[in-house]
């Protein structure tokens, strides 16, 4: 009875946790030459772009990130950018971030994107919840020598602790000069900024990259949780990628988990964050909140950053199990 009351749970909290309705994915074709996306029946230019951003046609969606291990908690919101096109309706960063970086327009939203982050942290802060961002940085703003600078200005403006900001780093292929990015990496680490190695697993992951450059957390790419979910080698794989990340003094954070499988991989792993579709999509800040009221609620608690701790609860003593048969 135990075991079919604890899958109604996480069933039940499955539903609650699913990302909001899903957007009208048009067809989009890519024409970069012409610095050009035709999307249905509307041709989106780089001038359009830049008028959306003097507009305030861009909008930011966060992703809430999980704690594995312990209690579980909302620790954080990772920032992800979209466009209220007035004709398409909401549009995905894959729609137009390839037009902004042939337009040389990602630098703008990428500073935008962190300010408005900033704010927004401020803004919970100020009405009592407490959750870190993580934003993604475009690779031309680590060879912007005034950046920091403009970011730890941000930061003071809004009364934000610099810890409370972590920025993403894509897989460091397109970032060829490595002695330029660890100048920037350390003056950003040295300002208490966090710097996460994002979408790790993914493509042609470097070893050298989790200690010759300052990372404070490791996100693992959901290609190789699936991965890892089915295929016992690439379990190998993950679960050695996590406690070389814990030996360096990294968090280790699991993205992309969007099935029950996959997440029992990931507390099997000993992650210590999880964020994917599974538990909460990107949504706009007030359905953050409901979400954070709502798993406060289940958790029996008045702290809007305490989780739902059934579902992860039952997964990790299931997960122990596991690991000692």
């Amino acid at each position: 009875m135990a075991t079919q009351s604890n899958r109604l749970v996480a069933a039940n909290t499955e539903r609650s946790f699913r990302a909001c309705p899903a957007q009208d994915m048009r067809h989009v074709a890519l024409s970069l030459n012409s610095r050009r996306i035709q999307a249905g029946a509307v041709s989106l230019d780089a001038a359009e772009l830049r008028r959306a951003l003097e507009s305030q046609e861009l909008t930011l969606h966060y992703q809430p990130k999980l704690t594995v291990g312990g209690s579980t908690m909302v620790a954080g919101v990772e920032a992800l950018v979209r466009w209220n096109h007035p004709q398409l309706g909401l549009l995905l960063p894959g729609q137009f971030l390839p037009l902004a970086e042939t337009a040389g327009l990602l630098t703008e939203i990428t500073d935008f994107t962190i300010t408005e982050a900033i704010q927004q942290h401020a803004l919970w802060r100020d009405n009592g919840i407490d959750l870190s961002v993580a934003v993604n940085l475009a690779p031309a703003l680590v060879r912007d020598e005034g950046f920091p600078d403009r970011l730890i200005s941000s930061l003071r403006q809004f009364d934000v602790p610099p810890t409370r900001l972590t920025l993403d780093v894509k897989e460091m292929d397109g970032l060829s000069d490595r002695a330029l990015c660890l100048e920037a990496f350390t003056r950003l680490r040295a300002a208490g900024i966090g710097l996460a190695l994002d979408d790790y697993g993914s493509g042609l992951s470097s070893i050298t990259e989790l200690y010759r450059m300052p990372f404070t957390e490791v996100k693992i790419d959901g290609a190789l949780i699936a991965d890892a979910s089915r295929d016992g080698n690439a379990g190998i794989v993950m679960r050695a990628i996590v406690r070389l990340a814990h030996e360096l003094f990294m968090v280790v954070t699991a993205e992309g988990v969007e099935t029950e499988m996959h997440l029992d991989r990931v507390i099997f792993s000993e992650c210590d964050f999880v964020q994917g579709t599974l538990l909460c999509g990107p949504r706009p800040p007030a359905d953050v909140e409901r979400f954070l009221a709502d798993v406060a609620i289940r958790a029996g608690s008045a702290n809007p950053s305490i989780g739902n701790r059934h579902m992860l609860t039952a997964r990790r003593d299931r997960a122990a199990a596991t690991q000692k048969m």
